[in-house]
């Protein structure tokens, strides 16, 4: 757990730029808006997504397994992280819709700094005390399968579900909806009445509330939730709520299931049986 969490505060500082264009200019401001929020951005329509989390993707039959195969693909989510900061900040110049500004030299010191401490202690050190390769590879890649699974899982289950909203926007590119509204609305929290979970995940099981207050410190969530919560109550606002973790990862899992079997419009009803026979 030790490493793991190093392992995550040296990403963290690497990548603060990468992370700001991404998550503070993305995907707060336009959390689940297609289109505008970066963390829900898939593949261009030539070169279809391993996943179909939005009604606005093109069905195509390897989404029928993609409940069962992509939770197993999550654990690579460290390493592909790693190749994907590297070709944004240096080829594409934007992550999804948000445009990544040049790095400024403090940004271009802690990335090259994070890198440089990162594979020292991760892998020189490792290899200048005698570790035998196949067991230095083999540590580096549980702790990367953890810390993925630990990341992913925590914000799927809080944004890709089927008990949010996906707002889509108007011919005008305009989301006609109330900003703090639309927070709660495409955000669902979990177990936030259980300090296990809420400890383990850095208080994000209250999702919401960071949204509705992105700068507020995550330790003082479980105060404010509450309020956001009996809020939503007073002006009639769903407030997406699962009672449990895994009740949380269901609905994730859920929606990944309800989105590879719908939208089959586009194939005969030969061979839409033929592909549900495989399936189910």
């Amino acid at each position: 757990m030790a490493l793991m969490n190093l392992n995550l505060v040296i990403q963290c500082i690497e990548l603060h730029h990468f992370l700001h264009c991404q998550h503070t200019l993305g995907h707060h401001p336009y959390t689940n808006v297609d289109e505008a929020d970066p963390d829900i951005v898939t593949a261009a329509k030539e070169v279809p997504d391993l996943r179909r989390i939005k009604d606005t993707q093109t069905w195509l039959p390897r989404y029928f397994h993609q409940h069962l195969y992509m939770p197993f693909l999550y654990g690579l989510l460290a390493a592909k992280t790693r190749i994907q900061e590297f070709f944004i900040l240096f080829f594409y110049k934007n992550n999804g819709p948000v445009r990544v500004t040049r790095p400024s030299t403090v940004h271009w010191f802690l990335f090259f700094g994070g890198k440089i401490f990162y594979y020292t202690y991760r892998i020189l050190i490792p290899l200048l005390a005698g570790m035998p390769v196949w067991q230095l590879l083999f540590l580096v890649f549980v702790c990367d399968v953890f810390t993925s699974y630990y990341l992913a899982l925590i914000f799927q289950v809080s944004h890709v579900n089927s008990n949010v909203e996906w707002p889509l926007p108007d011919e005008n590119k305009v989301i006609n909806a109330d900003w703090w509204e639309l927070q709660i609305q495409t955000t669902q929290d979990y177990s936030t009445d259980s300090w296990f979970v809420t400890f383990m995940t850095g208080a994000l099981n209250h999702q919401t509330a960071h949204h509705v207050f992105p700068f507020v410190a995550q330790c003082y969530l479980p105060i404010v939730t509450p309020i956001v919560k009996k809020t939503c109550e007073d002006f009639g606002i769903k407030y997406n709520y699962c009672g449990t973790f895994w009740d949380a990862l269901s609905s994730h899992v859920w929606h990944l299931k309800r989105l590879g079997r719908v939208d089959k419009q586009e194939y005969s009803s030969h061979e839409v049986s033929v592909l549900k026979q495989k399936t189910y």
